[in-house]
């Protein structure tokens, strides 16, 4: 019996010991991302970034008040934090693009540092 009971609490030792140390990981905050190296222009990179994964639902049917076919709209869903928090999957917003999966995270950093820089055409 003291065989058994000193087991379990090994057991459970080690294992509070992996969860704490996972917590502690996924609590960490992330760097932030350094932009100021960056010149990232709607045109050259984050329209093929719309044109990829956005426009087929986000179109002139302006699906979620959204047209990401057009500049103008791309910045209004940009300045309101929509974009971001979608693209990024962040906690209050729906995770887009929906039907295929988060985007790869160099697509994110574009759009967030084109964001960061002031949108530039």
């Amino acid at each position: 019996m003291k065989k058994l009971f000193v087991s379990t609490v090994v057991i459970a030792t080690a294992l509070m010991a992996c969860k704490g140390s996972k917590e502690t990981a996924s609590t960490t905050p992330a760097a932030p991302l350094d932009c100021t190296s960056k010149v990232i222009t709607y045109t050259a990179d984050i329209k093929p970034i719309m044109e990829n994964n956005c426009t087929k639902c986000h179109n002139t049917n302006n699906k979620a008040g959204y047209n990401f076919l057009t500049l103008e709209s791309v910045k209004k869903a940009a300045e309101s934090g929509h974009l971001l928090g979608t693209i990024k999957h962040e906690k209050g917003f729906k995770g887009m693009p929906y039907f295929a999966g988060k985007l790869d995270q160099s697509s994110i950093d574009k759009v967030e540092c084109w964001i960061k820089n002031g949108m530039k055409e």
